[in-house]
């Protein structure tokens, strides 16, 4: 995996910034082994608030064999805003100063800012085609067992990044939802099954930058990064397995 502390990055002083994030995330799915639709992300710029967004959509390894009719996937993206690049762009005393002025702004200390990855594993029909909608029994104990495994086993996320917000601190930075299903409309007017889906987001903590030498860095967000595509890489595999068990049978 190319860390961001790799050959390419000059010294140790090089900020994390939009490019140094992406690389890093680019690397961590690499590494992954994940197959990705498509040959590259998709980069996005919003010209009215200037926040980017970076998106890859990826499939569990041999899914075209194992889980038709479904098509299986994820998409994983992240949306770096206007704020975040300009903290980036320096250390965090001048970022202070900009906002406190000198005086007010000595001495105060600053949370290590993060970014929100979104995530989101997918499986789909064809282009107009549909399923028969599971009983409420079956799609109750379908979620059930889905639920579970992916809570208990193969989670998007991990259990103990899943933590609510302390006194004075900040809010949860991890989230994983429950399945849920999408539906179409049949030709006479009943509701089938179309696609199912389950969300989740991560937070990934992003180091400061300080003057002050005696500072103790924060890591990097390499290793967070890569720890979350093997995460994804896992769940999407057994999300493959089981939206097996939507198939009407008999």
């Amino acid at each position: 995996m190319a860390h961001l502390d790799s050959p390419a990055r000059e010294n140790d002083d090089t900020f994390v910034n939009y490019d140094a994030f992406k690389s890093a995330f680019i690397a961590a799915r690499r590494e992954s082994g994940l197959p990705m639709i498509g040959l590259a992300g998709h980069e996005k710029l919003d010209p009215s608030t200037l926040d980017r967004e970076y998106v890859v959509y990826v499939e569990p390894i041999g899914s075209r064999d194992i889980t038709q009719p479904f098509h299986v996937s994820a998409s994983v993206s992240f949306r770096w805003d206007a704020f975040l690049t300009a903290r980036t762009a320096t250390i965090e005393e001048d970022v202070l100063t900009e906002l406190l002025g000198r005086e007010a702004a000595h001495g105060i200390e600053t949370e290590q800012p993060w970014i929100r990855v979104d995530i989101a594993l997918r499986a789909g029909l064809d282009y107009g085609k549909s399923l028969p909608m599971p009983s409420p029994d079956a799609w109750t104990r379908w979620l059930r067992e889905t639920s579970g495994r992916l809570e208990d086993v193969e989670r998007i996320v991990a259990e103990s990044e899943v933590r609510g917000p302390p006194a004075g601190g900040r809010s949860v930075l991890a989230w994983q939802g429950a399945p849920e299903i999408k539906v179409r409309g049949g030709p006479a007017g009943q509701l089938r099954l179309g696609e199912v889906e389950v969300a989740a987001f991560q937070g990934i903590d992003l180091p400061r930058q300080w003057d002050d030498p005696n500072r103790p860095r924060d890591d990097d967000p390499d290793e967070q990064l890569a720890a979350m595509f093997k995460r994804v890489k896992a769940a999407l595999f057994a999300w493959g397995e089981m939206v097996d068990h939507l198939l009407p049978h008999g």
